[in-house]
């Protein structure tokens, strides 16, 4: 390669700012890191055993592309059982993380559409993703009643002016807020009319105590849904990087082949632990939010108490705060890391972890 060609490629990707985007850490990286996308959890001694006894097993090698097969039925048997979802175990791929199940359902399922509608305000590893290769991105304007979801309006207006496939968070990675029942068959509906697609990116339903309505529930989703999330959220693994993607048969293959050149050195015992956290999440679930809807509450109060306005959103594990400049500067004095809504799209913004105590966030708010 010529050293001009090298030059142009490197301020090429100094250029992008979109490559370039911060996420929050995985996991927070110290006592007030309340930054973080998951939460910090001990490893059950079940899990680590089952990684121990896939390594003295031999399970070393390279993994199955997609995923062990068990890891797959599994996650194939939890959307199911949890949301109602008709995928099956062929419709699943075992990823590196929530960040390639954004980069490889973007990438691979938006090669074949002339556009994608994107929410103004989400996750920016979105924007991350999106900024490998120029492509038409229609911007679904965010209601901050709702939010910072889009309306089912706005992404109906989107479809009826030619956008035909969408990425929609819900619950938001900034807020927490959740489409309900109603506004998923206004979304359905019209996605059917249009013969258009979605990714949905459900990856804090875990997290909203009651009532969850997810687009996979639908008949038709693995037609209509590619479906992305972490799994098994909350057991520990956060920093191991185990997501998915369950999607349309069709469309398996080259998120598959791009997958193998991405990451094909993905841990196979790594995925036996994940199998393990399976048979135990349920129960760990129903504790962690128990406690953490006490634990959200009195951030709330607190919130409350000090007159700041506290963003709408349904999963118990992050709280977002209308905050100025001059509050999220003491916050930074004070040593406190947050997540900061403008690299979602959602200035003056910021979002608090929810974690195992409130001494931290509740230290932050004051």
């Amino acid at each position: 390669m010529a050293a001009k060609t090298k030059a142009d490629t490197l301020a090429r990707h100094q250029a992008n700012t979109a490559l370039k985007a911060t996420l929050p850490p995985q996991i927070g990286r110290h006592d007030k890191d309340l930054s973080a996308d998951g939460m910090i959890s001990p490893l059950d001694e079940r899990i680590i055993a089952a990684a121990a006894d896939a390594l003295e097993t031999g399970q070393t090698h390279y993994v199955d592309v997609p995923g062990i097969a068990p890891l797959r039925a599994a996650l194939a048997d939890y959307l199911t059982s949890s949301h109602g979802a008709h995928y099956e175990a062929e419709n699943i791929i075992v990823t590196a993380g929530v960040q390639e199940s954004r980069f490889l359902s973007i990438q691979m399922i938006g090669a074949a559409y002339d556009s994608i509608g994107i929410p103004a305000v989400a996750h920016p590893g979105v924007q991350k993703a999106l900024g490998v290769r120029a492509r038409t991105v229609v911007a679904l304007a965010a209601d901050a009643k709702r939010g910072f979801l889009p309306s089912p309006a706005a992404i109906v207006d989107a479809l009826e002016n030619g956008c035909r496939l969408l990425y929609l968070e819900s619950p938001s990675r900034l807020s927490g807020a959740a489409y309900t029942d109603e506004d998923l068959s206004i979304i359905r509906a019209a996605l059917r009319e249009h013969e258009a697609m979605a990714i949905w990116d459900q990856g804090l339903a875990p997290w909203v105590d009651g009532t969850f309505s997810s687009l996979a529930s639908f008949e038709e989703a693995p037609s209509l849904a590619a479906t992305i999330g972490e799994a098994w959220p909350g057991m520990g693994l956060a920093s191991w990087f185990i997501g998915y993607i369950a999607a349309p048969a069709d469309q398996i293959p080259a998120m598959q082949s791009q997958k193998q050149i991405m990451a094909i050195c993905t841990s196979t015992a790594a995925q036996y632990a994940a199998l393990e956290a399976a048979n135990l999440f349920e129960d760990a679930r129903a504790q962690r939010l128990a406690q953490l809807s006490r634990l959200r509450s009195d951030i709330i109060d607190a919130a409350d108490a000090l007159n700041l306005e506290v963003i709408a959103g349904d999963a118990l594990n992050i709280v977002a705060l209308r905050a100025s400049e001059a509050a999220a500067a003491k916050l930074r004095s004070a040593g406190f890391d947050y997540a900061d809504g403008a690299s979602f799209g959602a200035p003056a913004v910021i979002r608090l972890s929810v974690n195992r105590s409130t001494t931290n966030a509740l230290a932050a708010l004051r």
